[in-house]
């Protein structure tokens, strides 16, 4: 669900909304997840040709783990994300979007034995994308993503780098 409200022309303000559920194969069913996330989004326009956008969401994750401390496999958590992006309209067809975000994920079993019992997580991903409108209803993106995550697990460390080519259309 979003509510969006255009305070005027440069600036819109939007209350984001989700509820859902994570389900995993039988082996792991005791992961499946209910989750909520509720926050705001701040969008400015300082000029026709550039945007500028600002996230929080607050989420949190209800494991069914959490009720079964014979799996020491709560993943239940309360998450935290800012995002920051800026679209520029470079000329009429071609357009470039910036985009950070910061991820801080903090893990809330209480489960003796469990791995997660501490476990915070931090993420940090960068994504630039160069959009080429072909036509009205076509518009293909060129895009690079670098995601690094820390953990007070060091197990659960990673660096990903990707590179997408897309196509979208419109009927």
């Amino acid at each position: 669900m979003q509510v969006e409200r255009n305070l005027n022309e440069q600036w819109m303000i939007t209350l984001v909304g989700r509820y859902g559920l994570r389900f995993y194969n039988e082996a792991f069913s005791e992961r499946d997840t209910t989750f909520y996330t509720i926050g705001p989004r701040i969008q400015y326009a300082p000029t026709r040709r550039a945007i500028l956008t600002l996230d929080y969401l607050y989420e949190r994750g209800l494991a069914d783990g959490r009720e079964e401390p014979q799996f020491r496999d709560d993943v239940s958590y309360r998450q935290h994300f800012i995002s920051f992006g800026t679209l520029f309209q470079l000329t009429k067809p071609l357009s470039l979007e910036l985009i950070y975000v910061y991820r801080h994920k903090q893990f809330t079993t209480d489960i003796i034995g469990d791995p997660l019992l501490g476990n915070v997580d931090h993420l940090h991903q960068g994504t630039a994308e160069l959009h080429y409108d072909v036509s009205p209803a076509a518009r293909v993106t060129l895009g690079f993503q670098r995601t690094q995550r820390s953990s007070s697990a060091s197990s659960r460390d990673f660096v990903n780098t990707n590179t997408s080519l897309g196509l979208r259309y419109v009927f």
